[in-house]
């Protein structure tokens, strides 16, 4: 039986392509066979608490506008395009829990921040933390003696769970998107049906991204902020003057990276009440466009490791 030049080239790219994906899968094999060791050693130093020297998180949590900014339940999406038009994200909320909040985020930020420890100290980023509800509510700022936080953590945790998100934020390949949420959670609860232990499994872009890029130290103060604009521009900001000594951006611009649903009017009248570690100032540009610029080395950012 002849074949067409055509199903002849097509038999010759899917060999190309089994033996790419065969490469691929024995080197991860190879590596993970490698790293096995530290993989068991990281595992055991994500039991027990570990002194944080210094909290930090993923720079893509920090650039992009991975949930809510509003203290109410938000269950609208967010649909964030960069503008270039390269990079997009839609954040999807659950119905019954609503959005992730950016004060929840404070759950992934000590995870993350536990986490960077043990790779700081062995060089391997494990795939989960475990922690108590005490401690991480301590570690984060929050009473500890009252119900009220634990009610508050068991919430924030199936917030985080069931928030989704698609988009290329985390692949080199803008062509290719993806659905994820960024982590899951196995908790015991207490005789008092309080949460008590907690097991943060990360998603696998995070992980990836903290061993090929680093994590970015951040201010503990972050913690401490309680409205929700400031908290984000805390870290959005930091990440994004890096080591410059300004960062302009468009107003509206600025107001899709932190999720605010509200008038633009309102988001810079919020925007100029906030005590910041920056010099802002406003220029209007071509047109009824605003820029907002951030000058002055800040004091609670976020910094290379």
């Amino acid at each position: 039986m002849t074949q067409t030049w055509e199903e002849h080239q097509k038999l010759l790219d899917d060999l190309d392509r089994q033996r790419m994906e065969r490469e691929t899968r024995e080197a991860q094999e190879r590596q993970e066979a490698a790293e096995a060791p530290l993989r068991e050693q990281a595992l055991e130093l994500a039991k027990p608490p570990v002194d944080i020297t210094r909290y930090r998180n993923e720079r893509n949590l920090m650039m992009f506008p991975f949930c809510s900014t509003a203290k109410a339940k938000r269950v609208k999406s967010i649909r964030y395009l960069s503008g270039d038009g390269k990079r997009w994200l839609e954040v999807t909320a659950n119905y019954d829990y609503g959005m992730a909040k950016i004060w929840d985020f404070d759950i992934l930020r000590f995870a993350i921040s536990k986490a960077g420890e043990i790779a700081l100290k062995i060089g391997y980023f494990p795939p989960y933390v475990d922690f108590t509800a005490y401690e991480c509510l301590k570690a984060i700022g929050r009473i500890t003696n009252t119900g009220k936080n634990y009610v508050w953590i068991e919430e924030a945790l199936d917030r985080l769970t069931t928030t989704a998100y698609k988009g290329n934020i985390f692949k080199e390949d803008e062509q290719r998107s993806e659905t994820f949420t960024l982590i899951n959670i196995e908790c015991i609860k207490d005789e008092k049906k309080r949460i008590d232990k907690i097991r943060v499994y990360f998603n696998q872009r995070i992980r990836e991204s903290a061993k090929l890029r680093g994590l970015l130290v951040i201010d503990s103060a972050i913690f401490h902020e309680d409205a929700g604009i400031k908290k984000r521009l805390l870290e959005l900001v930091a990440v994004s003057v890096g080591k410059e000594p300004s960062w302009t951006v468009g107003l509206e611009r600025l107001q899709a990276l932190c999720a605010h649903d509200g008038e633009l009017k309102e988001f810079k009248r919020q925007l100029k009440g906030y005590k910041l570690p920056w010099k802002v100032s406003f220029r209007k540009t071509i047109g009824r466009n605003e820029n907002v610029t951030f000058v002055g080395k800040v004091a609670t950012g976020a910094s290379e490791e």
